[in-house]
Order: C-alpha cells, then sequence, then structure tokens
C-alpha cells in the first residue's frame, strides 16, 4: 500500500472514532438534562408577588341602583341623567357615608368627577382639615370597617385605614376612636387632582392582600390586619369636604355580607 493511500485510511478511521464519541457524549448529556430538576428562582415568593400585577376580578362589576345605596350619612342628588362622564349620583354636602347590603366588601370601584371643595368645609372628628373620596370594604357598621381613600387636600395620595372598635356599632358610639393606618408594601404617588376631571378608584382583597388601582394603575398594596381579615360586612364609598359626581360599582355576584 502506498504511503498516501496509508494516510488517507487512518485519517477516515480517526475521523469515524471522533464522530461516535461526539455522538455518545450528546447522548449522555441530553439524559442528563431529562432528569435534572429545574433550578428554582432565588428571588423569593414575596418578591415575585410584588412584581406580579395581580388577576383580574373573578367577578364582572356592576353600577349600583338609587335603590341598592343605603345611605347612612349625608345626602344623594341622583342625577336625572347620566353625565357626559358616566356618573349617576352627586355630592354636595361635606360628610357622605353609603353601603351596599348584600355584598361580599371584598371589591368595589368608585368612578367620580371631582368638582371641588364643599362649602362649608368641616373639619374630621379628629379636627383635621381633609378632602377625600373614596371606598369602604367590608364596613360591617359605622365603627367598625376598611377605608381605602383618595386624598385629595391638603396633600394627593392614598390611604388605607381600618377602624376597629368590636363593643361599638354606631358613628355617635365610636367617634373617631379606634382608627389605624395600614402601612403598604407597594405605593406610587399620585398627582394632585383638577376639577373637573374623571378618575376611577378601585379596591379588591384577596386573601390577605388589600390591592388598590388609581385610574387602571396599580398604587397601593399592602397585607392586612388580622382584625381587619376577620371583618364581614358590605362594601361602600364615603367623602369628606368634597363635591362629587359618581357612579359606585360592586360585583354582579352579590351575596350575603357575611364571606366567611
Amino acid at each position: 500500500m502506498s504511503d498516501a493511500r496509508q494516510r488517507w485510511w487512518v485519517a477516515l478511521g480517526t475521523s469515524a472514532v471522533l464522530m461516535l464519541w461526539a455522538g455518545a457524549l450528546l447522548l449522555s448529556h441530553g439524559a442528563c438534562n431529562s432528569t435534572r430538576k429545574p433550578m428554582d428562582s432565588p428571588v423569593s415568593s414575596s418578591t415575585r408577588a410584588l412584581r406580579a400585577d395581580p388577576s383580574p376580578s373573578k367577578n364582572s362589576l356592576a353600577p349600583v341602583t338609587r335603590r341598592q345605596l343605603h345611605v347612612t350619612e349625608g345626602q344623594l342628588v341622583n342625577l336625572q341623567e347620566e353625565a357626559r362622564d358616566g356618573t349617576r349620583f352627586a355630592i354636595e354636602v361635606p360628610r357622605q357615608r353609603a353601603v351596599v347590603p348584600e355584598t361580599t366588601g371584598d371589591e368595589a370601584e368608585l368612578r367620580f368627577t371631582w368638582l371641588g371643595s364643599t362649602d362649608p368645609v368641616i373639619p374630621l372628628a379628629s379636627g383635621r382639615h381633609r378632602e377625600q373620596v373614596g371606598l369602604k370594604l367590608r364596613a360591617r357598621d359605622g365603627c367598625n370597617a376598611l377605608y381605602a381613600m383618595w386624598r385629595i387636600a391638603p396633600s394627593a395620595g392614598i390611604v388605607v385605614q381600618f377602624k376597629s372598635n368590636p363593643d361599638d356599632h354606631e358613628s355617635g358610639e365610636c367617634g373617631n376612636a379606634g382608627y389605624s393606618t395600614v402601612q403598604p408594601r407597594v405605593m406610587e404617588p399620585l398627582d394632585k387632582l383638577s376639577p373637573g376631571e374623571p378618575h376611577v378608584l378601585r379596591a379588591r382583597i384577596d386573601a390577605d392582600v388589600l390591592t388598590v388601582y388609581a385610574d387602571g394603575q396599580r398604587v397601593w398594596e399592602g397585607l392586612l390586619p388580622a382584625d381587619a381579615l376577620r371583618l364581614e360586612g358590605p362594601a361602600g364609598m364615603r367623602t369628606d369636604n368634597a363635591r362629587v359626581r359618581f357612579e359606585l360599582l360592586v360585583p354582579q355576584a352579590a351575596g350575603p355580607t357575611s364571606h366567611r
């Protein structure tokens, strides 16, 4: 056999061995990957929860009629015709409170247009001057409820407060006692409101987490205290020293006020 032909056979044999070795290596690597468990992300579950947008509501929301709205303080003006911004009711008094019986109280939405301050402006029971509009959740009565408020003045922002007076049931009994501010784990700043502009405030309780949206954006999220989670009551709304037109929406699948 010539030297050239011998070198050719050697090269061919070497190539065949290398191809067989590479194929065996690929098969071995594939087998390892198929049995290996995926590595958990180092990000904690709480951090993932903060970054993830909350799931949509399980029930679609429907506007509340005047017959469904139980006014506990103040006075509503029932607009003869629906306003251009879709609102149905107006408030001109300094203090307004209302609930929607036969709702679970875990979710509500307030579509409102702020028109300015009321005349007169009346301080809160604490003596503080505030202008705000917001939602009541799990409102057992005037002394035990959860509030998600859109503060208008003196500064703009979302404030969540829990009012707890287990032995009292009428506002005259508890006054401004029992309020505690719920600290957020997520909070975004809000711009100052301009009169005549429509806005949407929405709040929802999921397990032990309350999430608040302003104009479709998540602006507040936090864990609720154990006492607030034990509350049972309907959803509603509240205003202080704010002239507004509004429409209140609650889940269509309404049920008794006791949710547990």
